[in-house]
């Protein structure tokens, strides 16, 4: 159905409003952080500061544990995305192309814990790594980010396994390939748009996650950066301005990655919604 001339700006002043009401917040941060001492309580600050003074973000750089905390996040962030990744494919692969018992069991319960809020994960999970000795660990933070973002992974990727005819399987095992080679060679790149959404959601997910990484780590210098942001603002007399600065540099790098690679993963997404 074609869209009259009316529908059109209708729909251009929504997705203006949602963008801005969006978008708005993260940019009023980073420019506030940019004002320096004397502008950033000036009641006549206009929408962009007339001079750039990046007091704020060396404060918050070079006075504390900050890049520590960026560090921890972004290791723990790729690690947790790259098994992720791995496991949902080859979850994915099993409960698509095999029959055995319990498979309609196994593809429920990732469901349900796909649907279980962080905060009724987290306890189990604390009780699990303190059993095996690996609570208040990266490893062991890992792990619980892989938990926590699996069930979706399984489901993307089995919605994108469907797809895949098997005639295309077969034939690469006329060719010599093993099941092995003819999963990463042939059915890998058909599901690159799945695999890049699972791994942009697995990101940004375990890179913005504070409630486990407030539960299970309680050394400072392993702590990720929403929760050692919060105890710098608790245990420091930095200025506002520095705290916002440290907040930009987590919203702003998360806005400008997901710019870049939005397309892939709505693609993602809707080719998993509508092919499942």
């Amino acid at each position: 159905m074609k869209m009259t001339i009316g529908q059109r700006l209708l729909l251009g002043v929504l997705v203006a409003l949602i963008v801005l009401v969006t978008l708005f917040p993260i940019y009023w941060v980073t420019i506030s952080a940019l004002r320096g001492y004397t502008g950033l309580f000036d009641h006549a600050a206009t929408l962009w500061p007339t001079a750039a003074d990046w007091t704020f973000y060396r404060n918050i750089w070079a006075s504390t544990d900050y890049p520590r905390y960026y560090l921890n996040s972004v290791i723990v962030a790729l690690v947790a995305t790259a098994v992720t990744v791995v496991f949902s494919v080859s979850m994915g692969y099993a409960l698509t192309r095999f029959r055995f018992r319990f498979n309609a069991l196994i593809r429920t319960s990732m469901l349900v814990g796909y649907m279980l809020p962080p905060m009724v994960l987290a306890i189990p999970l604390l009780g699990m790594l303190v059993a095996v000795g690996l609570d208040d660990t990266l490893v062991g933070l890992v792990l619980a980010h892989v938990a926590m973002c699996l069930p979706f992974g399984v489901w993307m990727m089995i919605s994108f396994m469907r797809t895949v005819p098997f005639d295309l399987e077969e034939a690469a095992w006329i060719d010599g390939a093993s099941r092995s080679q003819a999963l990463v060679r042939v059915i890998v790149p058909v599901i690159t748009p799945g695999i890049t959404s699972v791994a942009i959601f697995t990101f940004i997910v375990s890179f913005t996650d504070y409630v486990f990484g407030l539960m299970l780590i309680s050394t400072d210098s392993r702590k990720t950066i929403p929760v050692g942001l919060a105890t710098i603002a608790e245990s420091t007399a930095l200025q506002r301005g520095d705290l916002l600065a440290g907040a930009a540099l987590i919203g702003v790098p998360m806005v400008l990655a997901m710019a870049f690679v939005a397309r892939y993963f709505i693609r993602g997404l809707m080719a998993g919604a509508v092919k499942g």
